[in-house]
């Protein structure tokens, strides 16, 4: 009946200006993610039809290409995922996932 949102939202800690652990929402106990490093940032134009309320930055989507390792798995290889920041900070999407 109820489908999960798309993209994905995810809770992100960040340290100066750039992401540094990430773990998909609601889940309290979902799987952790540390990024190991940011292969690519960019500012993308956000879709949405209307105008945002946020006066600065609300119609920008920042996005981060990072390389990713679970916390509960450390041995697997990295994966490659894509981050965007809507509206402000606290607000994240998981927009890419790649095996």
């Amino acid at each position: 009946m109820f489908r999960a949102r798309q993209p994905a939202a995810v809770d992100v800690r960040w340290q100066n200006g750039e992401p540094v652990e990430f773990q998909r929402r609601p889940s309290r106990r979902g799987e952790r993610f540390l990024v190991t490093g940011v292969r690519d940032q960019w500012v993308e134009e956000s879709p949405w039809p209307f105008p945002s309320p946020m006066p600065i930055g609300g119609d920008r989507l920042s996005c981060w290409r990072v390389q990713a390792r679970s916390v509960e798995e450390p041995l697997e290889p990295p994966r490659e995922v894509v981050l965007r920041m809507r509206a402000g900070p606290g607000v994240w999407d998981l927009v890419q996932v790649n095996d």
